[in-house]
């Protein structure tokens, strides 16, 4: 998947969730959230919260700071 620039926060999540080979259920689940709270992440109806940027970095290996930057970005476009 081709992209220029910073991803969304769900581009980032769409393409952890790739990487590791994980359907939404498997992602919500170790995320510890409802598969429409992933989907709602995933289109920017829910805001990354510093408790999902944990889980989040848990899960994906990527740092809490990158998806709390990923969330300010996304809201300042």
């Amino acid at each position: 998947m081709a992209r220029h620039g910073t991803p969304t926060p769900g581009q980032a999540i769409l393409e952890g969730m790739e990487w590791l080979k994980m359907d939404k259920a498997e992602f919500g689940r170790r995320l510890g959230v409802s598969v429409e709270i992933l989907e709602a992440l995933i289109a920017g109806n829910q805001p990354i919260t510093t408790e999902l940027a944990t889980a989040l970095e848990s899960v994906t290996g990527s740092p809490a700071a990158y998806w709390k930057m990923l969330e300010r970005k996304s809201k300042s476009v």
